[in-house]
């Protein structure tokens, strides 16, 4: 008896303790408007990083206003860029001419100087040529055209065989008959 008297009181207990079906719904929409209030404010917090990293990257990626401001320090920064780049890229492709070790560099440097050859000659200078045909009156394409063929070549000395020189002594030697 006293072990039904015990399952009866735990029973109202738990019964007690259970929330009833409005105290369930009134809970779940607190915990809705809470989860709503935060999705609200994580919104918020990225829409102004976001405009906050926006503004950033773009006042350094503008790089025309930045070209308009200071335009000497721009243009003084890509001459010396160019020239290191073009002085370290000649200097790998001229020791790779004579050598038969090639070593990354060099190749690399070899095949950009063939591949901006490539793009100099299909892009860049029929709009060159253009330009200096308009501007100046002469086509530039043939002009280097022209220089390009009339590259002097220096004459090598022709090496004498010994044969030769010997019998042209002998000649001398010998008197006529």
């Amino acid at each position: 008896m006293k072990q039904e008297s015990n399952e009866k009181q735990s029973k109202t207990l738990a019964a007690d303790k259970e929330p009833t079906k409005a105290e369930l719904e009134r809970q779940m929409e607190e915990t809705r408007e809470s989860l709503s209030q935060t999705v609200q404010e994580i919104k918020d917090t990225v829409s102004s990083q976001v405009a906050s990293v926006k503004e950033t990257v773009g006042g350094v990626l503008d790089y025309r206003e930045q070209f308009q401001n200071e335009p000497m320090v721009w243009s003084l920064g890509a001459l010396s860029a160019g020239f290191a780049l073009g002085y370290t890229l000649g200097y790998a492709h001229k020791n790779i001419k004579g050598s038969r070790k090639k070593s990354e560099v060099a190749a690399f440097a070899n095949t950009l100087a063939a591949e901006l050859s490539s793009v100099g000659k299909t892009m860049v200078m029929p709009a060159l040529s253009t330009k200096v045909k308009h501007l100046f009156g002469f086509d530039f394409a043939d002009l280097l055209e022209e220089m390009g063929g009339e590259q002097k070549r220096v004459p090598r000395k022709s090496a004498t065989p010994q044969r030769a020189i010997k019998s042209a002594a002998k000649k001398k030697r010998k008197p006529p008959k």
